[in-house]
């Protein structure tokens, strides 16, 4: 890779340029190809979080009618938006985009009469976007999906009761056993080794278990939410009155935070981490999607805090799904 600084050690060299500001990488990549090279290595966003020197953005697909899909990484401390390279596709349905390994990660239908679901990867450190393998199975174009961080994996599952499992680092899908249930209208989470798929007007939910690679059925209390994993130590729903915890080691949930009183019925549409806040969407019907930062109820003594963003120009569409960024 040849010499970072002149007189240097290379490891010296490597944490004055982890230091960086994000916002300046594009700039450093010109300097000289050392740098490109190291910019553009994975390791090099590792060494970031270690020095605790990484940032948190927001990436947000949006439909916007003039012009279709469209992805933005929002910076929530400038409040500021910057839109991706074109994804050069066109694509369909509503794409659920997830970040891992420097990548985001679109899993989406395509435009064409093609069947089976298609991924876009978006490489951060090289600013390109490529084609991923597509599943080998046919969802009907309707399907929950969630993410294991740590095995670098995305979990599909839903149309036609069908289920997959593709890994970003191969590039490979693997087919999981059918479903016990066909639903529609799906949400999806994972959390410790196991991937929950929801359908929205159902009073039960599936649960496939990675280490035993079997499903099963659990009770649905509440519907119309919006599940993630979060990083207040268990796995959280949105729902349209407040914050759900799951405890999955119980098989119980509980609600732990209501939202004010005028967001009640108000429909969610996307949620994002970013620290120990959650970056989320809600809109009612004939109004403008609002955005606001929700606070843990560990801080608000079990209200939901909702915090209103003023909207960036960057973000003038409708926002489909939602990822955090950490580079």
């Amino acid at each position: 890779m040849g010499s970072l600084f002149p007189c240097l050690p290379d490891e010296i060299g490597w944490q004055c340029l982890a230091r960086e500001q994000l916002s300046s990488h594009h700039t450093l990549r010109c300097v000289c190809k050392s740098w490109n090279a190291a910019l553009k290595n994975s390791h090099f966003y590792e060494e970031r979080k270690r020095l605790k020197s990484s940032e948190q953005r927001i990436c947000v697909v949006q439909y916007i009618e003039e012009i279709g899909y469209r992805v933005a990484v929002y910076d929530p401390e400038k409040n500021s938006c910057k839109s991706l390279a074109p994804i050069p596709a066109e694509i369909d349905g509503f794409p659920d985009c997830y970040f891992m390994k420097q990548k985001l990660v679109l899993i989406t239908d395509m435009f064409d009469d093609s069947t089976g679901i298609c991924v876009w990867l978006y490489d951060f450190p090289c600013s390109k976007w490529r084609q991923g393998a597509k599943t080998p199975l046919d969802f009907g174009g309707e399907f929950a999906s969630a993410v294991d961080e740590d095995g670098g994996l995305i979990y599909i599952g839903g149309g036609f009761g069908r289920a997959s499992v593709y890994n970003v680092e191969e590039d490979k899908w693997d087919v999981l056993p059918d479903m016990n249930t066909h639903m529609q209208c799906f949400t999806g989470a994972f959390a410790d080794g196991k991937f929950y798929v929801m359908g929205i007007s159902f009073r039960s939910f599936e649960v496939f278990d990675s280490y035993t690679r079997s499903w099963t059925t659990m009770e649905n209390r509440f519907n119309n939410w919006h599940c993630f994993e979060t990083t207040f130590g268990h796995l959280h729903y949105l729902y349209v009155r407040g914050l759900i915890e799951h405890d999955y080691s119980q098989a119980k949930v509980n609600i732990v935070g209501t939202f004010p009183m005028e967001y009640w019925g108000r429909i969610i549409d996307f949620a994002g981490l970013v620290s120990n806040k959650i970056f989320v969407g809600f809109y009612y019907p004939f109004e403008a999607e609002g955005f606001y930062m929700l606070s843990p109820p560990s801080e608000t003594g079990g209200t939901c805090k909702l915090i209103g963003i003023e909207r960036p120009s960057g973000l003038q569409g409708f926002v489909i799904s939602a990822a955090t960024l950490d580079l």
